[in-house]
C-alpha cells in the first residue's frame, strides 16, 4: 500500500455519500419505495436533481441520482427517509462511522458540502470504501454509466460524475469542494487486479478532471511497483523435521500469495501450530496456512535426568 498523508483531516465533499449511502442501505431494500420529503428549511445546493416532496421512488433510483449523478437533494431525501431528522440521520451516519472504525472523522450533513467540522482523513476514506466494496450490489450500481428516470414525470438520462469508467474504474465516487479541491474514491478492476485509489485536494482546474489525472498516476504507480508475491508455494516444504531413523516435511496444502510492494523485504514468521493450521505473520498479513496430516509422527523422547547430567558437567 502507498499512501501520504493519510492521517491529515480532510474534507470529504460528496464522497460523504459513500456513507450516506451505507446508512440508508442498512434500513431499505433496493426496490423498497420511499416518498421524497425534504427539511422544511431545505434549499436547493451545489448538484441537484430538484426532488420534491410527494415524490414516489424506489431506493435504487435515490441510489443512483445519489452515488452517480451526485444530487445533494437525493442526499437529503435518504436521510428524511431512514429517521425524519437530519440531525439524527447524522447520528447515524458518525454511529456507523465509529462501528467500522473511522476514528477521525466526523460527519455534520449527508451530502458533503463544506462546513466547519465537518472531516475525515484519507485513512478513514479507505475503511469506509472497504466496507461499501463489500456489498456487490453497490457497487454494481457505480459501474454504471448513466441511468435513465420519470421520477419527475419525463424521462430524462442521468450521467456519472466518474470519468474513469472506461479505464477500469467501476466505483467509488466522485467529489468537490473548495475546502476538499477534486477527489475521486476510485476501484479499478482491470488485470485480475482489484486497485483501491483515493486522492483528495486535487487542484480545480477549468475541466474539472485533475484528481482523474492523479488517480491514473496512482494507478499506474500500481502497474510498475506493486505486484502478487508468492511468499511459499505448496511444492516447497515449510518446513522439515529429521532424525537418524526418518524425516517428515510439512507442506501447506495451498501457497501464501500477497499483493505487495514488490522491492520490500518482508519477514515472515512462524507463529504457532494447532489443528493442522500453521500460523504465519508478516507486515503485510496475519495467515493460517491449512497442511496436509502426516501418516506418522515424529516423536521427539527426552531423558530430563540425562539432559541435566549433561549441562552439568
Amino acid at each position: 500500500m502507498y499512501a501520504k498523508n493519510i492521517n491529515e483531516s480532510i474534507s470529504p465533499a460528496s464522497v460523504t455519500k459513500v456513507m450516506t449511502a451505507l446508512v440508508l442501505v442498512d434500513y431499505y431494500d433496493f426496490d423498497d419505495l420511499i416518498t421524497v420529503s425534504l427539511p422544511d428549511e431545505y434549499v436547493y445546493a451545489g448538484k441537484v436533481a430538484y426532488l420534491s416532496n410527494g415524490m414516489m421512488l424506489t431506493v435504487e433510483d435515490i441510489l443512483e441520482l445519489l452515488l452517480i449523478y451526485s444530487a445533494n437533494d437525493a442526499a437529503y431525501a435518504a436521510a428524511m427517509a431512514v429517521t425524519g431528522d437530519i440531525n439524527k440521520f447524522v447520528e447515524e451516519m458518525n454511529n456507523k462511522a465509529k462501528d467500522i472504525g473511522m476514528n477521525n472523522t466526523v460527519f455534520l450533513n449527508p451530502d458533503g458540502l463544506d462546513q466547519d467540522g465537518h472531516k475525515t482523513t484519507l485513512g478513514d476514506l479507505l475503511l469506509m470504501s472497504l466496507e461499501f466494496i463489500d456489498n456487490y450490489k453497490l457497487i454494481a450500481l457505480t459501474s454504471k454509466k448513466s441511468f435513465t428516470s420519470d421520477f419527475t414525470g419525463t424521462q430524462k438520462d442521468y450521467y456519472s460524475t466518474n470519468q474513469l469508467i472506461d479505464n477500469g474504474y467501476i466505483g467509488i465516487k466522485t467529489g468537490w469542494t473548495s475546502r476538499a479541491g477534486l477527489t475521486f474514491v476510485g476501484l479499478n478492476v482491470d488485470n485480475d487486479r482489484q486497485i483501491l485509489t483515493i486522492v483528495n485536494k486535487s487542484i480545480v482546474d477549468d475541466n474539472k478532471i485533475n484528481h482523474f489525472d492523479d488517480t491514473q498516476i496512482l494507478y499506474n504507480m500500481s502497474l510498475t511497483n506493486f505486484g502478487y508475491y508468492e511468499n511459499f508455494s505448496n511444492t516447497q516444504p515449510i518446513y522439515s523435521i529429521k532424525n537418524h531413523l526418518e524425516s517428515y516435511q510439512k507442506f501447506s496444502e495451498e501457497p501464501w500469495i500477497d499483493f505487495m510492494y514488490l522491492d520490500a523485504n518482508i519477514p515472515i514468521n512462524f507463529s504457532g501450530y494447532s489443528n493442522n493450521m500453521l500460523k504465519f505473520k508478516s507486515l503485510i498479513s496475519d495467515r493460517e496456512v491449512k497442511v496436509s496430516k502426516n501418516t506418522y509422527e515424529v516423536i521427539w523422547k527426552f531423558k530430563l535426568l540425562e539432559i541435566f547430567s549433561i549441562f552439568a558437567n
